[in-house]
């Protein structure tokens, strides 16, 4: 059994206005054990809706495991309110300042530091979710990053933060957020060819990400973060070599990374975790995390490529979408998945 919750986040800046990620999940483990888990929670407001929810739907004051895929302040800044406000057992997150002297530079460094100090205060299980580290018996385990990737990764970051092109790429993502969209605006009567490049680039931090894959009554859950190419290229070898083929072990949930960015899947990529079109694995829940705010997430490109495979793609867009099985949640409504849309980015 179990219920993974999408909360929706918005930006609190306003103009650049961003996505962000918000998960929790409350799943009966193959012992018996119920328990809760979190992956990200936003922006700092997002974190006190993130108590709220899991006190009204979980119905407890604890959460097992909480993991900070990455510092971006859309995915760890609400997460301290968490620690400060509920009983946590263990954070997962990765600690820059013990893998280069030089974080300086590290951008949402203070953010980071708060978030460790606060849980070390209240005595909180701290540990880096590297590559095979696991959880409940393996039904929680991590497929990337390595922790030489991530260090290598880290590094990259630090310099580009030393020589600006992070805030240049910050610029640009500011322009293009200023106006929001209706997402099915622009609907179309059926899906177009392929459209989606194998070109994609995301930055090093966003390659970063922790890729977590849960497993919960032989079903087979992918959280993905912000990570690109590369990253999830890593996981989908950690994955074969842990799991086996995705052909023969396919998910049953993909969350397709970044908010659905086109930057970070590529027609290959997905052919291999999900199928190609009209051979797929199966059919598969793709959930997005975007901001209504966020014209450029989800990309339909991206939206298309999913559908085409067999996903039944949904996204927040400023609601909760909520993926169970095995329990139902009263008063709540099925998600129409998403159309085929036009490509137009």
């Amino acid at each position: 059994m179990y219920e993974i919750d999408f909360l929706p986040v918005e930006s609190e800046s306003g103009a650049g206005s961003k996505s962000g990620d918000a998960i929790s999940a409350q799943l009966t483990l193959n012992d018996g054990r119920t328990v809760v888990l979190v992956i990200d929670s936003g922006f700092g407001a997002t974190g006190e809706q993130m108590v709220e929810h899991i006190r009204t739907h979980y119905r407890t004051e604890r959460v097992d495991i909480m993991i900070s895929t990455h510092p971006d302040a859309d995915h760890l800044n609400g997460l301290k309110h968490i620690v400060e406000t509920m009983e946590v057992g263990e954070l997962l997150i990765h600690r820059p300042r013990q893998h280069n002297r030089n974080v300086a530079d590290f951008s949402n460094l203070e953010a980071v530091d708060n978030l460790i100090a606060t849980a070390e205060e209240r005595r909180v299980t701290i540990s880096e979710p590297f590559t095979k580290l696991s959880r409940w018996r393996g039904q929680l385990l991590v497929l990337g990053p390595t922790e030489d990737y991530y260090e290598s990764l880290l590094s990259e970051h630090l310099l580009e933060m030393k020589l600006g092109v992070a805030a240049s790429r910050r610029t640009l993502a500011a322009s293009l957020l200023a106006k929001g969209r209706d997402l099915l605006a622009a609907v179309l009567p059926s899906l177009p060819l392929e459209t989606l490049g194998e070109d994609g680039e995301t930055s090093p931090r966003n390659n970063s990400s922790v890729i977590t894959l849960l497993t919960v009554d032989d079903r087979r859950i992918l959280f993905t973060g912000d990570a690109g190419i590369p990253a999830m290229t890593a996981a989908a070898d950690e994955y074969e070599r842990a799991i086996g083929s995705f052909g023969l072990y396919p998910l049953t949930v993909f969350q397709a990374p970044h908010h659905g960015s086109r930057r970070n899947l590529a027609p290959s990529l997905l052919d291999r975790i999900v199928g190609a079109p009209g051979k797929s694995f199966g059919n598969f829940q793709a959930p997005i995390s975007s901001a209504k705010a966020a014209p450029k997430h989800p990309s339909p490109k991206v939206v298309n490529a999913l559908s085409r495979r067999g996903g039944y793609t949904v996204a927040t867009e400023g609601r909760t979408v909520c993926l169970s099985h095995g329990t139902t949640r009263p008063g709540w409504s099925k998600i129409d998945p998403l159309p085929p849309l036009v490509e137009d980015d």
